[in-house]
């Protein structure tokens, strides 16, 4: 009796899953597939077609939920479901599917340092997937997006950059390569703008060798960047002046300085 009860609550919520996992094999699969094979198929067919271990059909269940939860916009229940189904479940069919939705889960949390680790370890265990492009852009986004202000270190932004760059690389006809190539840009504003805010402060102390030093370095790196933020004239006219200033030797110190103060 209970097991037969147990069996329609388990038949009703596939029915009501159904619309909700169509949409979301639309959305969240896209272009990807698994050597030809529909991925709507090869992670849900058994869900609702015959046949099946007892151990799929918990996974898969695990995996529905996980769907609906990220459809719902409900990240960390997302998460916690496609954690139970990585930990339970890694031989399963859906363990490949968990450790990639997990990075998503985490990311559209805003969790970016959890799901650029999820990310890395997917890209580390399925090397030859097709959707390691979308991964390896995903953990640009992560160091992009971790990114506070120009006057704080700049390590994220150099992460973002040799993230997107790998994808450049290695996938350089991929649509992800298309999209790396735009934010590599946006890195190089973020380093061009923290260099010259450093450049800037040295020139206002008087400091025109160190000044000089930050200031050719993202002339002659970045000077397309230079150009995108308007920095042109400023830039020439703080070198100019530093390139003189520098070549009469150190500044003396003040009086002030020589007496201690």
């Amino acid at each position: 009796m209970n097991s037969s009860k147990e069996t329609s609550e388990i038949d009703n919520r596939k029915g009501a899953l159904l619309p909700v996992l169509l949409l979301l094999a639309a959305v969240s699969f896209g272009s990807y597939g698994c050597g030809g094979t529909n991925l709507m198929q090869f992670y849900f067919g058994d869900l609702f077609g015959k046949g099946g271990s007892p151990t799929e059909k918990n996974a898969d269940l695990l995996a529905l939920e996980g769907m609906q939860k990220m459809r719902e916009k409900k990240y960390g229940d997302a998460v916690k479901a496609f954690q139970r189904l990585k930990d339970q479940y890694p031989y399963s069919k859906y363990a490949v599917l968990a450790e990639l939705k997990l990075g998503d889960a985490h990311f559209y949390k805003k969790n970016y340092s959890e799901a650029a680790i999820a990310y890395e370890e997917f890209a580390r265990l399925h090397p030859r997937n097709e959707v390691v492009p979308y991964v390896l852009y995903q953990i640009g986004m992560c160091h992009f997006l971790s990114f506070s202000t120009i006057d704080r270190d700049q390590e994220e932004t150099q992460q973002a950059i040799e993230a997107f760059r790998r994808v450049v690389a290695t996938y350089p006809n991929s649509e992800y390569a298309k999209k790396a190539r735009k934010q590599l840009v946006e890195c190089q504003k973020r380093a061009v703008a923290r260099e010259f805010y450093v450049g800037q402060f040295y020139y206002r102390s008087g400091e025109y060798a160190a000044a000089k030093g930050r200031l050719e370095k993202i002339n002659e790196k970045y000077p397309e960047a230079v150009e995108a933020l308007g920095y042109e004239k400023r830039l020439d006219k703080m070198l100019t002046k530093s390139e003189k200033k520098a070549a009469k030797g150190p500044k003396k110190p003040s009086i002030w300085a020589r007496m201690g103060f």
